[in-house]
């Protein structure tokens, strides 16, 4: 293994809930221990600049370097501006120092402008020192169209891809859905990744001390709901679902963690009062060193989302604690849990079939729990943080980093 320290520029244009864990894996990979890290992104706040200058200070060897405040962003039009602005500021950072890797997190918003015919005169030094990122499946690649709109749509983003991967400026992509890697690399031989790594850190649970935390007795079946709360997430939906499928109430608890945007904060009050189940809201953000407790203390995670296909920090959250979970179906959490076993797919749009799947949860054997949350771990651990920048190495760098024997 090389004991060279080496020079990462991880570029962030889209700083985001997540992104602190991007850079702690970055930080704490095999191989990269000694690597000198330079962050470059865009927040949204004064709260979360300080969170990422907070960050810094305890990690000596990362360096943070941020671009002006960005807007909220409302589409797709925005993110384009986003990526330009910060494309163009590392562009300039490339001209003046010497970076080994040169890493987006999230590569989405940058295909339309590497499919371009002048993106060669754009951005000549990110084709010079050769691009790695991630590659995510709802904006990389869309899942099959059924609509004749949605179909034109499709033909356009994979037309985009496939400009984007043979225009030459990608030395190696992670993406985490199988088809749309398979489907990319029909397009053009780019090294591709069949299935990036979105990481976790695996936790030494200390259950009975987190259960104790939130005042749950030895036999609650316990629900986490977790992150910033709106429509998107299902919530009011499940916590409908759960009311009004035929469970013993007596025994489930519903732990929701994140802070709601006040309009839905008063619909979310007005339905846990109607539950005959307890509801435990944590209406804040949640810190780094309180998130575990919540997973350590839960028994199933839920990720019931609408109109989503992306991978889902929550998800891993809890699957790195043996949680089993409930996930919306069609995307990359559905392929996690069928793969490894771990819990039940549902639909907002199905409640009889999402209570079904809930019956089935509480009614596991102790035998058959232990086997899904085993295969929850294992989920896990195929994405430990500690992995996290082998995603982005070809294979003769990879097989440079073995240790000698």
């Amino acid at each position: 293994m090389t004991n060279s320290p080496r020079r990462v520029l991880l570029a962030d244009p889209l700083y985001h809930v997540h992104s602190i864990l991007h850079y702690r894996a970055a930080l704490g990979s095999v191989g990269f221990e000694n690597a000198q890290i330079t962050v470059v992104t865009s927040v949204l706040s004064d709260e979360e600049a300080q969170r990422v200058e907070t960050f810094r200070q305890s990690h000596p060897r990362l360096t943070v370097r941020l671009l002006e405040h960005h807007q909220p962003i409302t589409g797709r039009v925005q993110c384009w501006r986003c990526f330009y602005y910060a494309m163009r500021e590392v562009e300039k950072m490339l001209a003046q120092e010497h970076f080994d890797y040169v890493i987006y997190i999230m590569a989405d918003h940058m295909l339309p402008f590497l499919a371009l015919p002048m993106a060669r005169l754009w951005f000549p030094r990110h084709f010079a020192v050769g691009i790695r990122g991630l590659l995510f499946w709802h904006n990389g690649l869309r899942q099959t169209a059924t609509t004749s709109r949605r179909k034109r749509v499709e033909m356009l983003d994979r037309w985009i891809l496939g400009r984007a991967l043979r225009s030459g400026a990608f030395r190696r992509m992670a993406n985490l859905d199988r088809e749309s890697a398979r489907r990319a690399r029909a397009l053009e031989k780019t090294p591709l990744s069949v299935e990036g790594i979105d990481p976790v850190d695996i936790p030494e649970s200390d259950r009975p001390r987190a259960r104790a935390k939130f005042g749950l007795a030895p036999e609650d079946f316990v629900f986490v709901m977790f992150g910033a709360l709106d429509d998107r997430k299902g919530v009011i939906e499940t916590l409908e679902v759960i009311r009004d499928t035929p469970v013993p109430h007596e025994r489930i608890v519903v732990l929701i963690g994140g802070r709601a945007v006040p309009e839905f904060l008063t619909r979310l009050e007005a339905v846990i009062r109607t539950c005959p189940y307890r509801v435990v809201l944590h209406n804040r953000f949640i810190s780094d060193e309180d998130l575990p407790d919540y997973f350590a203390a839960a028994d199933c995670v839920v990720c019931a989302y609408r109109n989503f296909t992306a991978s889902s920090g929550v998800l891993l959250h809890g699957a790195s604690s043996g949680n089993l979970a409930i996930v919306s179906s069609g995307g990359v959490m559905e392929e996690a849990v069928r793969e490894f076993g771990f819990g039940e797919v549902v639909s907002l749009d199905d409640r009889p079939a999402f209570g079904a799947g809930l019956q089935r949860l509480l009614k596991l054997t102790p035998e058959v729990r232990a086997k899904m949350s085993e295969g929850a771990l294992a989920y896990a651990r195929a994405r430990d943080s500690r992995l996290y920048m082998t995603q982005f190495l070809t294979p003769e760098e990879l097989e440079r980093e073995k240790p000698v024997s």
